[in-house]
């Protein structure tokens, strides 16, 4: 089961968005996709691809879900 997502406050928004809007250095990108991955995240991260493997569990039925996406994506459905 994958958990909820997290609350924020308005605060916390305001922070994560300037955050996420400010350009990194070369060196600061570069530590950040090196660093290695937290238990949590690698917990996380099996457990999507475990439910993405058990909703699609072959190629075709993969490839017909990112076409389905794609299709809703150009429709402007987010």
């Amino acid at each position: 089961m994958i958990p909820r997502a997290p609350r924020f406050t308005e605060a916390q928004l305001a922070e994560l968005s300037a955050s996420e809007a400010r350009a990194l250095s070369h060196d600061e990108f570069e530590a950040r996709v090196r660093a290695p991955w937290s238990a949590q995240e690698i917990e996380d991260f099996e457990s999507l691809v475990g439910w993405f493997r058990r909703r699609y569990p072959t190629g075709g039925a993969r490839l017909a879900a990112i076409r389905n996406r794609m299709d809703q994506l150009r429709r402007g459905r987010r």
